[in-house]
């Protein structure tokens, strides 16, 4: 899936696929689906570490969904943005939206959708 996102003034492009996750894992050392799961803020008196620790991780999966189109390291990519991003809440808001449209469902935990797989099909053979 691809997509693009405004984040201050400054619009990139994101891909995701089954690769995001191996590379996620590679670059940063920790598993996607995890750190996404850290990312969810209790209640509204949330500590600033906590709310350091969920942006450190959005832009740590903005990063990887954008590396494909740019092969910078994180640190550069980082210092791309001015402290005044982190005042932009209606950037962050849809960055946060779509990179959870991106990555699927995950409020069971998992990574993965809350629903009941589908049977798989049994070729049709003709004998």
């Amino acid at each position: 899936m691809e997509r693009k996102v405004f984040i201050g003034k400054k619009e990139m492009r994101l891909r995701s696929s089954l690769f995001t996750i191996i590379a996620y894992k590679s670059e940063f050392g920790t598993d996607l689906f995890q750190d996404v799961s850290k990312m969810e803020v209790k209640n509204d008196k949330a500590k600033t570490a906590d709310i350091s620790n969920v942006v450190q991780i959005l832009f740590q999966i903005i990063y990887i969904l954008n590396k494909p189109f740019s092969q910078r390291p994180f640190e550069d990519f980082l210092n791309e943005f001015d402290f005044d991003v982190l005042t932009d809440s209606d950037s962050l808001t849809s960055a946060m939206k779509i990179v959870g449209e991106m990555l699927g469902s995950t409020k069971n935990g998992s990574g993965r959708k809350n629903q009941t797989p589908s049977k798989p099909h049994k070729p049709h053979t003709n004998k």
